[in-house]
């Protein structure tokens, strides 16, 4: 029996010495079986990003157009200057359109200014203009009243203002940018008519849309406030002007 044991014996510590060695978790001293460190390492760590990745990896998932269009994005928008400067420079306007009065009919009107603008934003103008004084009333009472006399009146208000310009926009007008700027006007002058010398105050807004470095078209409505005599009494009119004009910038280059 003996005999038989032995070799049985040396042939099982054989078998145990070649087997793999089973190692501890050094956390929980728990066996870890063959091939569970491979998974373990593949695990995040704990507070950390995850398995490292290679560069190769990581610029693979940005689009190289979607990255130009962030960079674009991100750049900042530089102010452009304008494109039509005014300051220092002499404005010539000839214009025309309605006058409408109070008392009588509404007529045409003419005239002209001159502004000088000391910066972009403030300027100050002197204009005169011309229209006449027209009734339609009934034969009867300009006979009895007499009036106009049965004719037209001429007068003539001058004004001298404080142009001041709160805003300067462009908008796209057909396929190109025009420039223009919205304006407030006001100021005091004089009216001389057939029915009224006396000072007046007047106060408005306009636009003005550039054309190039030298030329612009300009929209303007102004309010006429003045004493106006009719017969024996004397009355407070508001009388409106509504022009279209063309202005001409000196010097014309800037």
């Amino acid at each position: 029996m003996a005999r038989v044991a032995l070799p049985l014996l040396a042939a099982a510590l054989l078998a145990a010495g070649t087997a793999p060695a089973a190692r501890a978790d050094e956390a929980t001293n728990r066996p870890i079986a063959s091939g569970e460190d491979e998974l373990r390492s593949s695990e995040p760590i704990a507070g950390g990003a995850g398995p490292a990745q290679g560069p190769e990896r990581q610029d693979a998932c940005i689009d190289e157009n979607v990255k130009a269009d962030l960079f674009a994005k991100r750049k900042q928008r530089t102010v452009r200057e304008r494109l039509f400067q005014q300051t220092n420079r002499h404005e010539l306007t000839v214009r025309g359109g309605y006058y409408v009065s109070d008392l009588f009919d509404g007529t045409w009107t003419a005239g002209a200014a001159y502004t000088y603008h000391m910066t972009e934003d403030l300027g100050v103008e002197a204009s005169g203009a011309y229209t006449r004084l027209t009734s339609s009333g009934g034969p009867e009472l300009e006979r009895t009243f007499a009036v106009l006399q049965g004719k037209p009146r001429s007068q003539w208000y001058f004004d001298a203002d404080l142009v001041w310009v709160p805003a300067h926009a462009k908008m796209r007008l057909g396929g190109s940018i025009t420039h223009f700027d919205f304006f407030l006007a006001a100021g005091g002058g004089l009216v001389d008519s057939a029915l009224s010398e006396d000072l007046a105050g007047n106060g408005g807004f306009g636009f003005k849309f550039f054309l190039g470095h030298a030329w612009a078209i300009r929209l303007d409505v102004r309010d006429h406030v003045f004493r106006q005599q009719l017969l024996s009494q004397v009355m407070w009119v508001n009388d409106l002007t509504a022009t279209v004009g063309v202005s001409l910038f000196l010097p014309t280059t800037e």
